[in-house]
């Protein structure tokens, strides 16, 4: 046992090493002067409880709101909301180091026998992995992959045409859900997950959707404990609960079961991404099995949920102005002869339809978190601030998109904003919203994504007319506001998506 006056001693110089970093924090930080709250300033823990609880896009915006385009969010973090700052942080920096990731980061998929996925991956790995991938979402390799996308949006659009015929109220954010599942399932593993077949979510899915919850609790003990630390191994054994790791082992031992076994198919001839893999000599040399493991992994946790989400926020910003779904309605109706008609091709040069969706994205970006970076050696100058190596900064993706310092009404959902047509939008920095990132990190399948949002909308407009439902499901769908002005969703990781019920009639054609 120790004696009274050792424990009293340690004690003090406990409490006199935390007063000194508080006082180091302060007035002595290199970060100092940037505008913040204090207890900002000194702790970690006001980003860290506001990260845990969902809060963090709401409340880096009020810091803005209140402070200014910059803001010391943590002691030796900084957020940021121009347009010249994001491409400080996450684009090509000239003559420089780009900035790689906070090691705070924890994604849906981690590491696995020291390796990572291309998400994770660093400098040159990253590079490596990245193209050894990318031809997978090139324009011309999509060409060949829409015949998989479409046969699931056919089967997808069936189920909703026996529910309307039956009056059903519709959840869509479900429906969303299970079609973007089955669609990753087909292009990642040949094989659909099955949830329109069984019109529910499968276990899978759903430990998909949950895992971000869990990568959410991990980054906000990693502020306070640091990285690989004893005290972040107790806090996630003590705070985080058990079913959180259960939720990560389901989607990884799936993933890798369902690649394992494509990959020993490897004479199937299919389009979806693992026969290409296998089919191109470079990439299959390129990649370890591993790396090929995870990857898939990645992209059936960053290709469906997220893809989900933002059809979901489409809906229901179309749905809660009648102008704009009129206008919509009358583009896409009018661009087709029949439904067999309806292409990617032809899709994409939808321009109402794709002003509609980007509005959507900016107002309701399925990743509003801040996705931090670190200032590399040498330092990085931001917005009028020179910062050291090793400083943390992003740009607040839901303070960005929603500043006036970057659009007109940014609260307004206004898709001819996009469109050039009033001069009321002439001073909006349309680069401030980039839903699937910039840079040598951009989002590796930005282009699927808006390849299955655009075909997606436009065969539900060319076959149903839709509306909220106010009678029954009134009550639910009023979490998400009635009057056209979204209310605020909880973010972990990625955006919470509640119900969201429809009635759907299908359009009479003679």
């Amino acid at each position: 046992m120790l004696s009274t006056a050792v424990t009293a001693s340690l004690a003090f110089l406990l409490v006199l090493r935390i007063l000194f970093q508080i006082l180091q924090r302060r007035f002595f930080h290199p970060l100092r002067s940037v505008p913040g709250p204090r207890t900002n300033s000194i702790s970690e823990l006001p980003a860290a409880l506001n990260l845990i609880k969902g809060n963090q896009h709401v409340y880096y915006r009020s810091l803005h709101e209140k402070y200014g385009p910059v803001v010391r969010v943590s002691p030796n973090e900084l957020s940021f909301v121009s347009v010249e700052a994001r491409e400080e942080i996450y684009g090509l920096r000239k003559g420089g180091l780009n900035m790689e990731k906070s090691p705070i980061f924890l994604g849906a998929v981690g590491s696995e026998d020291g390796q990572t996925g291309v998400s994770l991956a660093l400098n040159k790995e990253h590079t490596r992995q990245r193209r050894a991938l990318g031809y997978l979402f090139t324009n011309s390799a999509l060409v060949h992959l829409e015949g998989l996308v479409h046969s699931q949006i056919h089967k997808f659009i069936s189920k909703l045409e026996a529910m309307a015929a039956k009056d059903q109220a519709i959840d869509v954010s479900d429906w969303y859900t299970y079609l973007a599942f089955d669609v990753m399932g087909e292009l990642c593993f040949a094989e659909p997950f099955g949830c329109l077949d069984q019109a529910s979510a499968t276990e899978w899915s759903t430990s998909v959707i949950n895992v971000f919850v869990a990568a959410t609790w991990t980054q906000a003990i990693r502020r306070i404990s640091g990285v690989g630390t004893w005290l972040e191994t107790l806090m996630i054994r003590l705070l985080v609960p058990a079913k959180a790791a259960a939720w990560r082992r389901i989607h990884l031992s799936n993933s890798k079961e369902k690649t394992k076994r494509r990959l020993a198919d490897s004479k199937r001839e299919h389009t979806d991404f693992i026969y290409q893999i296998l089919k191109n000599e470079s990439a299959k040399a390129s990649l370890s099995q591993t790396e090929i493991e995870l990857n898939m992994a990645l992209f059936i946790s960053a290709g469906t949920d997220t893809t989900a989400t933002a059809i979901t926020g489409w809906t229901y910003f179309v749905c809660t102005h009648p102008e704009v779904y009129s206008r919509l309605v009358k583009e896409v109706r009018g661009a087709f002869e029949s439904e067999q008609d309806i292409k990617w091709d032809k899709a994409k040069d939808l321009c109402y339809l794709e002003a509609t969706l980007n509005e959507a994205l900016r107002l309701f970006p399925p990743s509003p978190a801040s996705q931090q970076r670190l200032v590399p050696r040498g330092g990085a100058a931001i917005d009028g601030y020179q910062l050291r190596a090793g400083t943390t900064v992003a740009v607040s993706p839901w303070s960005s998109t929603h500043s006036r310092l970057n659009f007109y009404e940014p609260d307004m959902f206004l898709p001819e904003r996009w469109l050039g047509e009033d001069d009321k939008f002439t001073h909006d920095r349309l680069n401030a919203s980039l839903p699937f990132g910039t840079g040598p990190r951009v989002c590796i399948g930005k282009n699927l994504a808006y390849m299955e949002m655009r075909l997606i909308t436009a065969h539900l407009l060319w076959n149903f007319d839709i509306e909220l439902d106010r009678g029954k499901y009134e009550r639910e769908n009023s979490v998400w506001g009635l009057n056209g002005k979204m209310k605020t969703m909880k973010v972990f990781h990625s955006m919470t998506k509640p119900p969201l019920w429809v009635r759907l009639r299908a359009v009479c054609r003679r």
